[in-house]
């Protein structure tokens, strides 16, 4: 866990001066990285988390969070080579992993995504994070039992994940079981009752169960949430 910096002056007193060294720790410029990271300074934060690497070379965190701003800044080979030593400097911390499996999604390597993500659910099988991404990487390779089996995961782990549910709705319409889906997806329209997201989805269900009258519903008030 980061510490609260503090700096620390040295006063040398001469006979004509007073000069002052300041020793800086690298959590300064971690926690000042974090808060230009948070207001959108891309560059600043990154030029912070390398200055608190220099201090700290073994610092894991600093390595995953550049990697992250890296790749928000569209530095993809730096951001994969900092996530990668993130791991390597701390192999028990499920957080790069994910972070790692969303750049390797994201460039199109969906199998090394899948990896990732698949050691992050080994570190942490009592979280969500690493079941929902790589459910969703399952689905866009369109292995759905796969995918019906991490999203279904996520939903027992947090009931409240609609987004899970929105996903799992539509595997469930793919693999040919819209009535499910239907109560998959009436769920998570309780709990994001303006997702327009949501009503497309149920509303294709609703159309594979011939029920008309129902999917033109969804659709007409997904259409008035756009603004159509």
């Amino acid at each position: 866990m980061k510490t609260i910096w503090i700096l620390a002056i040295i006063f040398c007193f001469g006979d004509a001066s007073v000069s002052a060294q300041a020793e800086v720790p690298s959590d300064f410029y971690f926690n000042r990285a974090l808060d230009r990271q948070k207001e959108g300074d891309l560059k600043g934060a990154i030029e912070d988390y390398t200055r608190a690497i220099e201090l700290d070379p073994k610092d894991a965190d600093a390595y995953n969070n550049r990697g992250n701003v890296r790749k928000n800044a569209g530095d993809l080979k730096g951001a994969l080579s900092d996530l990668t030593k993130a791991i390597s400097l701390d192999p028990g911390a499920a957080a790069p992993y994910i972070n790692r499996g969303n750049l390797r999604k994201i460039s199109g390597d969906l199998d090394g995504s899948i990896e990732d993500y698949s050691m992050a659910v080994t570190l942490e099988p009592r979280e969500t994070p690493g079941y929902y991404n790589r459910g969703n990487a399952f689905r866009e390779k369109k292995l759905w039992k796969e995918a019906i089996a991490d999203l279904s995961k996520v939903i027992e782990l947090n009931p409240a994940h609609w987004r899970a549910q929105l996903n799992l709705g539509r595997a469930l319409t793919i693999r040919g079981d819209p009535a499910k889906a239907v109560n998959i997806l009436t769920r998570a329209a309780e709990l994001a009752p303006n997702s327009k997201e949501v009503l497309l989805a149920r509303s294709e269900a609703y159309r594979l169960l011939n029920k008309t009258a129902l999917a033109r519903q969804d659709a007409d008030l997904a259409a008035r949430l756009s603004g159509q």
